[in-house]
């Protein structure tokens, strides 16, 4: 899939992402909302709080963050989930 985002859109984005995987580290439950891939609009709750994903956490593969992913623990589903930070809409 590629992206024709200029130069200002792409530096915003990547903004937002560092501030809202910023914010997850932290501890704070963040909403936030995105476009999934095949189309439809998400809006999601995540943390990355120590307490919430500690057990959950298994080691294996590549980490998100190396492939331009912000990965989270989606306080509704129960699970990690990931998105490109060219998707990001809104940190709210």
């Amino acid at each position: 899939m590629s992206f024709d985002m200029d130069e200002a859109t792409s530096f915003s984005k990547g903004m937002m992402a560092e501030t809202l995987k910023k914010r997850m580290m932290r501890g704070e439950v963040v909403r936030f909302c995105y476009q999934k891939l095949d189309g439809s609009i998400r809006f999601a709750i995540g943390t990355l709080q120590s307490d919430a994903v500690k057990a959950n956490i298994n080691g294996r593969g590549i980490s998100r963050d190396s492939v331009n992913c912000v990965c989270y623990w989606d306080c509704e589903k129960g699970g990690f989930r990931s998105l490109r930070f060219e998707n990001l809409i809104e940190v709210l």
